[in-house]
């Protein structure tokens, strides 16, 4: 497999484990790390050899969403280039994948890590992991298909909540609202996302890949569409004042 810089890839018996490797932010994913997780899905969707994939990330966290640093405070971001070229590819490939994939939430969860979270299969969460949704905070709008994984999920209500108050959402209460399958103890998620990994690539691989496509025809038929969305909307949310306002703020606190 590839050298990657942001992310790490292994591949033992029929199981990948792909992994956000910016633990020193959190693993705070910037374009590179989006276009290196896709480009390691793509490789995994080719390898006949591959039955299943466990997503994480390294140290203390899942992931802080996006790198708001890479942002140039004295430029209007093109959001919707970051999100049309760089995530929501990410998320529709994941999402069409044959692969069954895990997300094994270990820490904090937050922003457009919930959305590559969310497009996982089967979510694990350890007892300490958390989901937050910080984009309203900072002026923005929910990515990376949040804004249709989480109503789907959740509710509407729930979702709405999460959304615009920017609420922590603990581990247990992420499984009641289904966000998560199950929740364990943080010494066992590893072992725990590895024997659900190990079962699923036990599975008939065409049976496993055909149960993907009708849940995701029944759960998600206007991903293409919600991300599309997604985009526009962030590009307006990301020429107005108040977002160049909120982020400079958010970085200030970060760097006291």
């Amino acid at each position: 497999m590839s050298t990657y810089q942001d992310i790490s890839l292994a591949v033992e018996d029929g199981i990948a484990r792909v992994t956000v490797e910016r633990a020193e932010k959190l693993n705070a994913m910037r374009n590179r790390t989006a276009d290196e997780l896709r480009d390691a899905f793509e490789r995994l969707e080719a390898d006949a050899e591959v039955r299943a994939v466990i997503l994480t990330g390294a140290g203390r966290g899942f992931g802080a969403g996006y790198d708001l640093a890479t942002i140039d405070p004295d430029e209007t971001p093109a959001l919707d280039h970051v999100l049309e070229a760089h995530f929501n590819p990410l998320i529709r490939r994941m999402r069409s994948s044959r692969l069954p994939i895990v997300s094994a939430v270990n820490g904090p969860c937050a922003g457009a890590s919930v959305g590559v979270a969310l497009a996982g299969d089967i979510v694990l969460a350890g007892r300490s992991a958390f989901f937050y949704e910080p984009f309203v905070g900072i002026a923005l709008v929910p990515d990376a298909g949040n804004t249709l994984f989480l109503p789907g999920i959740a509710g509407r209500i729930r979702a709405s909540a999460a959304m615009l108050l920017g609420e922590r959402i603990a581990a247990e209460e992420a499984m009641a609202w289904g966000l998560v399958w199950r929740v364990v103890e943080d010494a066992e998620l590893e072992a725990q996302a590895m024997a659900i990994a190990g079962r699923l690539a036990r599975l008939a691989p065409a049976a496993v890949a055909a149960t993907k496509r009708l849940i995701a025809r029944a759960s998600e038929p206007a991903l293409d569409a919600q991300l599309d969305l997604e985009r526009d909307l962030q590009a307006e949310a990301g020429r107005s004042p108040e977002m160049k306002a909120a982020v400079a703020a958010f970085l200030a606190r970060r760097a006291r």
